[in-house]
């Protein structure tokens, strides 16, 4: 069997560890808002969600300062942005539910490769599973330029760079901006609950759940057809 043929029968799941498993949108949502009340704006949730949601931060945040009639210097509002959100999620590892660590280890169990996707530091973010010693347990550092969400090609991209196909990849989703995308790619999809995303839509997901658990490694076997 060639190699491109193994990769391609590979199967993986990939998370949105920032957005599924931490509170990665409490997080960005809070950080977002108080640098902007630095800039005069105040942005509530709701109108925060209306003109960013969806969007790359950068036309989100446009559009933002466009219906406020403001202007800001946007790269630098991000840049600033990113670099405390990466910092919030860094301290915020020491609380990764116990229950997301046995679902990790119950796949590999299984021989299927985990890519954790990442704005943390990735050895802060290994060191959470430093007890696993497994080549198929990836973690990405990725600098998305989307507001908190992951694309379609953003989906495609992390599988490809691990060598995983995405037809054969269930995608962990922390909203319905997510799971779109990963549905697009052509992904299975898993998308966990959270109250301040439950305005979107997450219809055509094959699953969503409240808590990881070991058991829902069999769920995964069942949407990958394994």
């Amino acid at each position: 069997m060639s190699n491109s043929t193994a990769a391609q029968l590979q199967r993986g799941v990939i998370v949105e560890f920032d957005f599924s498993v931490l509170s990665g949108h409490a997080f960005l949502s809070d950080i977002c808002r108080a640098r902007l009340e630095k800039e005069g704006i105040k942005a509530d949730g709701k109108l925060m969600s209306r003109h960013m949601g969806g969007k790359s931060f950068s036309s989100g945040l446009n559009a933002l300062c466009n219906k406020l009639q403001k202007t800001v210097d946007v790269p630098a509002v991000i840049a600033e942005c990113n670099g405390a959100f990466a910092e919030a999620l860094k301290g915020a590892l020491s609380s990764v539910p116990k229950g997301f660590v046995e679902f990790v280890k119950a796949l590999l169990a299984k021989d299927i490769k985990v890519v954790l996707v990442s704005r943390a530091d990735s050895e802060a973010v290994r060191a959470v599973f430093a007890d696993v010693q497994s080549g198929k347990l990836v973690v990405l550092h990725d600098t998305a330029t989307s507001f908190g969400f992951c694309s379609w090609d953003g989906w495609r991209r992390t599988a490809r760079k691990n060598d995983l196909y995405e037809r054969l990849c269930v995608a962990v989703a922390g909203s319905g901006f997510s799971a779109k995308g990963a549905l697009v790619s052509g992904m299975g999809v898993v998308v966990k609950e959270n109250p301040l995303t439950e305005y979107q839509d997450i219809s055509g997901s094959d699953l969503h759940i409240s808590e990881f658990t070991a058991a829902l490694a069999d769920d995964v076997c069942r949407i990958l057809r394994v």
